[in-house]
């Protein structure tokens, strides 16, 4: 019980350490050089930055979030299963700065979405340029 304690205290120590409203929060991930995806509990700005302070701890395998809280998946330390999952809850200013970035308020951290081309996957962005068969 003493080291999920420990896991929660860390997770909420890194979390309040971002700033004391959404706009700090953002300042405090943009100046770490934290770029993440709107709408996406697991590649988030808010779950990049964690993951990558947290999962150095071979106790967690993976970092989500929610709209109020960060979720630990834990990893089981005798064998590699998984453990269950530790929910962290959000600071108020860290919640703020979720819906914020969900709603990409806060474009200095979002990473934009490349999108993917190929035949199955979406048309040619230009349909000039693509060769023509020949009948």
């Amino acid at each position: 019980m003493g080291d999920l304690r420990q896991i929660r205290r860390r997770a909420h120590a890194l979390l309040e350490g971002l700033g004391s409203n959404p706009g700090e929060v953002a300042e405090s991930l943009h100046a770490a050089g934290v770029h993440g995806v709107p709408r996406s509990n697991s590649s988030c700005a808010i779950a990049v930055y964690t993951a990558a302070l947290l999962k150095t701890d071979p106790r967690i395998r993976s970092v989500a979030v929610g709209p109020c809280s960060l979720i630990l998946t834990l990893v089981s330390p005798d064998d590699a299963r998984p453990a269950g999952r530790l929910a962290v809850q959000l600071p108020k200013a860290v919640r703020g700065f979720v819906t914020g970035f969900d709603d990409q308020q806060y474009p200095e951290v979002i990473r934009l979405q490349v999108p993917v081309y190929g035949p199955d996957l979406v048309s040619d962005p230009d349909p000039e340029a693509a060769p023509t068969p020949v009948a």
